[in-house]
């Protein structure tokens, strides 16, 4: 699991500056911009988000050659995730490509989980 912190640092006076960017992978189909996602399920992806430049394009270099290192900020993330992406269910933070198992798991966390924490939201605790 991912902590809020993780998810979302504060920067000097909780505004949004380079502790709250983050790198997808990406590239252009036309005009139109595509995300690379993971298949999890079927009608079920996972979004793999980096916190910084060099991860991202560590994981690049097993992608392909038309995919790009794209920086991203909390809104613009916000708005993909809420909008362009809607079979995403599950965010993976700084995955590395072909690590599995152990403490090298990948952190990952819902996409509601991770769109509140990226707004500052607190989640109400789950019903029992």
């Amino acid at each position: 699991m991912i902590s809020v912190a993780q998810i979302s640092p504060q920067g000097k006076g909780g505004r949004e500056g380079p502790s709250r960017l983050r790198y997808l992978i990406a590239r252009r189909e036309g005009n139109r911009l595509e995300v690379l996602t993971l298949a999890a399920r079927p009608r079920s992806e996972t979004l793999p988000v980096f916190t910084g430049a060099g991860a991202a394009r560590d994981f690049l270099r097993y992608v392909g050659e038309d995919w790009q290192v794209r920086e991203s900020t909390t809104g613009e993330l916000v708005s993909l995730l809420m909008g362009c992406l809607p079979h995403v269910d599950r965010i993976v933070l700084d995955p590395v490509f072909g690590v599995v198992g152990g403490a090298t798991e990948p952190r990952s966390t819902t996409k509601v989980e991770f769109v509140a924490a990226l707004m500052g939201e607190r989640l109400a605790a789950p019903a029992r």
